[in-house]
């Protein structure tokens, strides 16, 4: 039962690596943000299903210049409380 429950650590542990790999110590460069996008979701789903193929992932990456303006995303999600969970990661360099 334990095995279908989603594991937030482990989830957190993947997304934080991820990142690191590509954002570590990446200044921003408009003309690289696509490639760094592309390589932070694929490197996460990869590892997502590593640890479990059963589950249906969505994985979402914005990445911005930070110069004073406002970004705001919301999401709702419906699902089974019991075996389903969701993660949000911000990384501000």
């Amino acid at each position: 039962q334990d095995k279908k429950r989603f594991n937030t650590e482990q989830v957190t542990e993947i997304i934080k690596e991820s990142l690191k790999s590509v954002l570590a110590d990446a200044e921003y460069t408009h003309s690289k943000v696509p490639a760094w996008n592309a390589t932070i979701i694929e490197n996460c789903l990869q590892k997502l299903k590593e640890i479990n193929k059963n589950y249906k992932y969505v994985v979402t990456c914005v990445i911005l210049q930070k110069v004073g303006g406002g970004f705001y995303v919301g999401s709702h999600v419906y699902w089974d409380n019991v075996h389903d969970g969701k993660y949000n990661r911000q990384w501000v360099v």
